[in-house]
């Protein structure tokens, strides 16, 4: 306890020996605007410019990184058909039919549309189950039963549908040219000049934000990006000298991350350490959840603790739950307010993924779809239809991903609409939001259900191209502005270019995603990279349309940007499904140098 105690003391004095520093630094800053007016003036002016420069520099630069280094996908054996046939092996579970789907495409008749699943274990073994075909599986003349897995080695006899096969490992040569082509792998852009441009990005920031607002600026709102600097700096230091290389998708976090802070810091700067600790928290989340999801056989053993956790969440969430813009979807506990919702998305992407063997079982498919069927009746009794629509966009990605099968997803759409048909007739609030869709600009509109999006959209063109300046914009003054309406602040402080930007952020990430599939090695970290994309895909999509009257307004925010501490934290931890998918060489903090 001693030990504790001291160490609390140490932190809190060095504490406010910053804050003392900071409060120096802005009182000659304050001193300096009150001498030289116009100078100030001039500098904020030629400030706006050099954003967006730093800006496009940093995303172009992260971008062009992340979407042009691949990981080339490796062989790890031939199915070989008798009679002609030589398929690759390319990833460590793999379908076996004449699916186009399929992973080993094998259009054959008596070939069933997926009739046999192929995993690869340890040290060159591998694994076979049938998956109910027609004409069923023989090993060596033995004929499996598909409730049951089987171990088999390269050069047993694999019948499926009367077509014999063998697996052949890849020749020693073979091997090392694969290791080779992998090594010739484009690394990832070096982070230094991105980091470097960041910083000058957030110093920027921090004296364009006392210029513009004087004394209301607070030194801890400004402590906060002077903290975030560091953080992003030891990060990327301590990681890279442990031998990773690829840091696009934490640069693009921490730029967002920077436009939240000063969002927070010109709306609310009492609120700006929250932020950054809710920060911290997400950020050690992501380290922990990459490295525990490197194995897999004990990240799917979680999957029930993870539905019992999320089921008493959302249970204590509609008993106790407090409401906030008509969705009562918010706990207070003393003064901090948690979004238990947005803790859950992590549940909900990680028990919806599975390997290839959970995916066909179809107790797994039944526990995710009640399990996912129990999460839309929950948000549907606390009002938030935003969440639930990006709940429901993630279900039917995974249903997709899980079966290939289009009719299905198509299916579960309509029966998804009718049932949101039915919430609506039951839920009047989230009815007068689709009455005003498309209207907010009428006289009944104007200045009720459409006051938020009317002022959003007057005050974000006002912003033109660079806009008018941190600390400048009025929309700040409008109800839930750095929320659900962020993007609209953007446009209006930080301009139009900015703003396009950010989405662009989201949209390289959810690309990158898509790309990496061919490489994966598990349909595990796939369908997380998937799910986690679409959740930051549909929920930009519905901020941004929202506020633009595109789309009714939901009150979704705007991963990374948005002011909200359990909504940062989640944006970062949920990085982690995207980190643990990358497979190029040196990327992944989990990979290790040359895994």
């Amino acid at each position: 306890m001693c030990t504790f105690s001291a160490y609390n003391h140490y932190d809190w004095d060095d504490y406010r020996k910053e804050a003392k520093v900071i409060e120096k630094i802005l009182e000659q800053i304050l001193n300096f605007s009150a001498e030289h007016p116009d100078l100030a003036v001039n500098i904020t002016t030629v400030f706006r410019w050099i954003f967006v420069a730093l800006a496009a520099y940093i995303l172009l630069v992260a971008i062009v990184s992340l979407l042009s280094t691949r990981a080339t996908p490796e062989i790890w054996g031939y199915y070989l058909i008798d009679g002609g046939g030589n398929y690759p092996i390319t990833h460590w579970e793999n379908v076996i039919g004449r699916s186009r789907s399929a992973d080993i495409n094998v259009p054959l008749a008596p070939m069933s549309h997926n009739h046999a699943l192929l995993i690869r274990r340890d040290e060159d073994k591998w694994m076979i189950r049938d998956l109910g075909s027609k004409n069923g599986t023989l090993v060596n003349g033995y004929k499996l039963d598909p409730e049951k897995r089987y171990l088999i080695s390269p050069g047993d006899v694999i019948e499926t549908g009367g077509i014999k096969a063998t697996i052949t490992p890849p020749s020693l040569e073979e091997t090392r040219n694969n290791r080779y082509m992998r090594r010739l792998d484009k690394e990832p852009v070096a982070p230094w000049k991105i980091l470097l441009a960041i910083t000058v990005f957030q110093m920027m920031t921090i004296v364009q934000l006392v210029l513009s607002m004087g004394s209301e600026m607070t030194a801890q709102a400004l402590l906060s990006i002077v903290l975030l600097c560091a953080v992003m700096w030891a990060y990327v230091m301590f990681f890279h000298a442990m031998g990773s290389r690829g840091f696009e998708m934490e640069m693009i976090a921490f730029f967002l991350s920077t436009i939240n802070l000063a969002v927070t810091a010109s709306s609310d700067p009492g609120s700006c350490m929250k932020e950054f600790i809710a920060l911290m928290i997400g950020l050690a989340l992501l380290i922990f959840m990459v490295f525990y999801m490197r194995d897999l056989g004990r990240t799917k053993k979680i999957k029930n603790t993870l539905i019992v956790l999320s089921v008493i969440l959302l249970l204590i969430n509609l008993i106790f739950g407090t409401a906030k813009y008509g969705a009562t979807n918010w706990i207070k506990v003393g003064s901090i307010s948690l979004q238990p919702s947005e803790i859950v998305k992590l549940a909900f992407i990680l028990i919806g993924a599975g390997a290839l063997e959970e995916l066909y079982d179809k107790k797994n498919t039944l526990i995710y779809a009640v399990f996912s069927l129990f999460c839309l009746g929950c948000l549907a009794m606390m009002s938030d239809f935003g969440t639930a629509l990006i709940f429901f966009a993630t279900y039917l990605v995974v249903s997709f991903l899980r079966s290939g099968d289009f009719s299905r997803f198509v299916l579960t759409g309509v029966a998804a609409g009718a049932m949101g048909l039915i919430v609506l007739k039951f839920k009047p609030y989230i009815a007068s939001r689709f009455d005003a869709w498309g209207h907010v600009w009428e006289p009944q509109f104007m200045d009720d259900l459409g006051y938020q999006q009317t002022r959003t959209m007057s005050f974000g063109a006002g912003g033109g191209l660079l806009g008018l300046g941190a600390g400048n914009g009025s929309l700040k003054y409008v109800g839930a502005s750095n929320t659900d309406l962020v993007f609209g602040f953007v446009m209006e402080e930080w301009g139009f270019i900015i703003a396009v930007l950010l989405v662009l952020c989201i949209a390289t990430l959810s690309i990158f995603a898509v790309m990496h599939i061919v490489a994966g090695r598990s349909t595990f970290y796939t369908i997380l990279a998937c799910s986690a994309a679409t959740m930051f895909l549909v929920q930009t999509m519905l901020n941004v349309f929202g506020a633009i009257d595109l789309f009714p307004l939901t009150g979704v925010t705007f991963p990374f940007v948005s002011t909200g501490g359990t909504s940062l934290m989640t944006s970062w931890a949920m990085l982690a499904y995207f980190k643990a998918a990358d497979m190029r060489r040196n990327a992944g903090l989990s990979l290790g140098r040359e895994d």
